[in-house]
């Protein structure tokens, strides 16, 4: 019940109050944080909205949120229209230390202890020759007001398509990196506050990873250089909510597409590891759903026999 009531405060929270903290799994071999996936929350559109504005309004991706809504107009939902807001995550099938970056779900998660998680959407590097690496590293710096020299390749491309970059962006609201920036072990990369929100949630940076201002202002004094930074790419995500097996599907990443049948391979995999190295009895057509609709939201898949506790026959009284 504490759990419910602490995700509910903090999602129907204002804007000003963006972080996402959350409690680890109460249960040794649960991966599922936030909401109990049964409890679905929704808002209802204005007319004024797009689902773009309201994945702004929740701090949450342009991607993630149009993933969910897959029947809703993303420019013209209309008002009244009840758009899902996602409020539950299987984490990262990754050591719950540090910063855990999943690019397909662009999400990052932040283990500050072993009672919470706390988790921020966020833009990623495009598909051309701005990937995001994957792998390992860490925290090597933190910046506040940081000033940026835009390197002679982005110059160039601005310049290709009829823009012109200054040399030297200041200090400041205006600079293209906000006001907080980490510099990660891998040169050139930076996880750093943006001015175009819209781009939350989407492959629009020259590689590094883009957040919102209010997430990265309380992100930043969270985070101390040294912490270690895994950058993993995660497009199927299975783990467990008390009995129930979950499986939290996204598209795979451009550079990485795979076929129906590698992705339900890999399904299969995850599934096996996560119970324990039996494959448990699933039904087809709900496996096959699960991995075919990229919804981003994690769906039921198998339930697990509850354990019936053995029946103690009372001894007969001796007769007197």
């Amino acid at each position: 019940m504490k759990t419910r009531l602490l995700f509910s405060l903090l999602l129907t929270a204002s804007t000003a109050a963006s972080a996402l903290t959350l409690p680890a799994p109460d249960r040794p071999g649960d991966s599922l944080i936030g909401n109990p996936p049964h409890e679905v929350k929704y808002v209802a559109a204005k007319q004024e909205d797009t689902l773009i504005d309201i994945a702004v309004n929740f701090r949450l991706g342009q991607d993630e949120i149009v993933l969910a809504n897959p029947h809703v107009d993303r420019w013209l939902p209309r008002e009244g229209t009840q758009v899902r807001i996602p409020s539950s995550f299987i984490l990262p099938n990754a050591p719950r230390q540090g910063i855990v970056i999943n690019l397909p779900e662009m999400r990052i998660y932040y283990f500050p202890d072993s009672s919470k998680v706390v988790t921020y959407a966020i833009g990623i590097g495009r598909e051309d020759n701005w990937k995001t690496p994957l792998g390992k590293t860490h925290v090597a710096g933190k910046t506040e007001n940081p000033s940026w020299t835009p390197p002679k390749s982005i110059i160039a491309e601005h310049l290709a398509e009829g823009d012109v970059l200054d040399p030297y962006y200041p200090p400041g609201p205006d600079n293209p990196l906000g006001l907080f920036a980490f510099k990660l072990g891998i040169p050139g990369y930076l996880i750093h506050s943006t001015n175009k929100t819209n781009g939350v949630g989407m492959r629009v940076s020259h590689g590094c990873i883009r957040m919102y201002p209010a997430d990265i202002e309380q992100f930043f004094p969270m985070v101390k250089v040294g912490a270690q930074v895994n950058i993993v790419n995660q497009s199927i995500k299975v783990g467990w909510y008390h009995d129930t097996l979950y499986m939290e599907v996204y598209p795979e990443m451009e550079e990485t597409p795979a076929t129906y049948e590698q992705r339900l391979h890999t399904a299969l995999n995850l599934i096996e590891q996560a119970n324990g190295g039996q494959m448990p009895v699933i039904k087809g057509s709900v496996l096959k759903a699960a991995v075919e609709k990229a919804t981003g939201i994690p769906v039921a898949i198998y339930e697990r026999p509850t354990q019936t506790p053995p029946v103690v026959q009372s001894q007969a009284a001796p007769a007197k």
